[in-house]
């Protein structure tokens, strides 16, 4: 066996080649003091293993290692940096593996063996992907999107995903360089890598792809989900379909699992929009501050779904019906400053992409709990005139029919004739009209987004009859509450 090396410095060079001499037979071993002596070699004797340090990383050894990867030179990296930039490099150029120092010499020993044998009885990793083996499993891109023949085998798909896209190529690498018994061919999509594979035993395949977690997970701080999809004799394009359905499942599982539940192939039903009494209850809980009611009412509402899964997107507009009542919240206390707001827009991104939904509802609960903090201290900070503190109140209670100017009053501490005389003073307006206005208000709201009935409405805006409630609307607006919903 021909191996060549380029140590980090002689006294290590010495010491790989005692390791091999004394642990190993019929072993040629070069050693090499630069990089352009030991690319110039390799280039003109193809060695079987070439053992390469990796601190001294730069564009040459960039270079070097591709032309490795286009000869399919098998490699081995040394390094003292256990970081992501240095996996990636091996993954990038197919090394065999980083051994990371201090290595022991049973580490080194072990990896030249195995690879002595795969060389002795021509066992490669790039065996199944050569391009007769391909022309003889004869799957290709359109079959998996615009034909619905079925097919004359039995067939199993497997995605494998990341949640972060760059991370593809890497996986793509890994899985080239792996391994797997029988045919199947690897195609490359915009969200996940899929196999497609001739079938075996289902408990088979899940040996083989929990072996391939392992070795992903020893060498790559990175997640990694497998989603396995047995087909039943359908299409490759239904089968396809379907594993892409199955995917789905990660926004609610997570990853670092494997998938093979394939009994579910539809989406469970759900209205995405808040209701308005669910919007009632986020507008008290937020007015009350309780952080443990809000955390409960997340948790249970986004962290308990059971299969089948409702549809990954159904679930995102759901979560930004709750942060439109946050935002409003924000606005009532005039929180809109710069660094809430920039957090507020991190938010609404990690509820439109990020993979999975426990990430998202973290940081919505670290957002509203920093949220309400904020609010606390800024009712701490300097006096709120009379009319702002009146005024916050009838937006957090107008909803309640009993709630009027003497509720307010007991609230602020104050006596109620104070109360009326100097809000009007103040803001120009009484009370009662003030009262009136947001709750018709709301109404209008309710009557532009919601289905409700016109007493429900009116239930919900503060008015226990109808008749009182129809009154009011046409005082304030001109018209009836059902010719303005007919208008709209």
């Amino acid at each position: 066996m021909d191996i060549h090396v380029l140590a980090k410095d002689a006294l290590e060079a010495q010491g790989i080649r005692w390791i091999m001499e004394s642990h190993l037979t019929g072993v040629k071993l070069t050693l090499w003091n630069s990089m352009e002596e030991f690319s110039e070699s390799v280039q003109k004797q193809r060695p079987n293993l070439v053992i390469l340090d990796m601190d001294g990383w730069a564009q040459s050894s960039d270079e070097f290692c591709e032309l490795m990867k286009q000869q399919r030179i098998r490699w081995l990296g040394i390094s003292s940096e256990r970081i992501f930039q240095t996996a990636y490099r091996a993954l990038r150029f197919r090394a065999e593996d980083v051994l990371f120092r201090p290595f022991s010499p049973e580490d080194l020993i072990k990896h030249v063996q195995q690879l002595r044998y795969q060389t002795r009885n021509e066992q490669h990793f790039f065996v199944k992907n050569t391009e007769n083996e391909m022309n003889t499993y004869a799957i290709n891109y359109p079959d998996l999107f615009l034909q619905n023949q079925n097919h004359s085998f039995p067939v199993t798909m497997i995605a494998f995903l990341t949640p972060n896209s760059e991370t593809l190529q890497l996986v793509y690498d890994a899985l080239q360089r792996y391994p797997f018994p029988g045919k199947y061919r690897l195609f490359a999509l915009s969200d996940f890598i899929l196999c497609v594979q001739e079938s075996a035993k289902i408990e088979t395949i899940r040996e083989v792809y929990h072996s391939f977690l392992s070795r992903w997970k020893e060498r790559m701080d990175e997640p990694l989900a497998i989603v396995i999809n047995v087909s039943s004799g359908d299409s490759l394009k239904k089968t396809y379909q379907q594993t892409r359905q199955l995917t789905k499942s990660i926004f609610f599982e997570g990853y670092d699992i494997i998938l093979t539940e394939n009994e579910q192939m539809s989406s469970q039903e759900m209205d995405p929009f808040l209701t308005p009494l669910e919007q009632r209850q986020w507008i008290e809980m937020l007015e009350k501050q309780d952080t443990k009611a809000i955390k409960e009412w997340v948790e249970h509402e986004f962290l308990t779904y059971e299969q089948p899964y409702p549809d990954p997107e159904m679930v995102r507009i759901r979560l930004t019906s709750v942060l439109a009542q946050i935002r409003r919240h924000m606005k009532s206390y005039n929180l809109q400053h710069a660094s809430l707001e920039t957090v507020y827009h991190e938010v609404f991104q990690q509820i439109v992409h990020k993979p999975v939904i426990y990430q998202i509802v973290q940081e919505l609960l670290a957002f509203t709990t920093r949220l309400l903090i904020q609010v606390q201290e800024q009712l701490q900070e300097g006096p709120r005139t009379l009319v702002e503190k009146a005024r916050e109140l009838i937006e957090s209670n107008y909803w309640d029919s009993g709630w009027n100017l003497a509720a307010c009053a007991d609230a602020l501490r104050i006596n109620k004739s104070t109360l009326s005389r100097r809000f009007a003073a103040e803001s120009g307006q009484s009370f009662r009209i003030i009262l009136h206005q947001v709750r018709i208000r709301e109404a209008k709201r309710l009557l532009q987004e919601t289905d409700l009935s016109l007493e429900e409405v009116a239930r919900l805006t503060g008015y226990s009859h109808q008749t009182y409630f129809n009154a009011k609307f046409k005082q304030l607006e001109a018209c009836t509450p059902s010719t303005y919903r007919s208008g709209l």
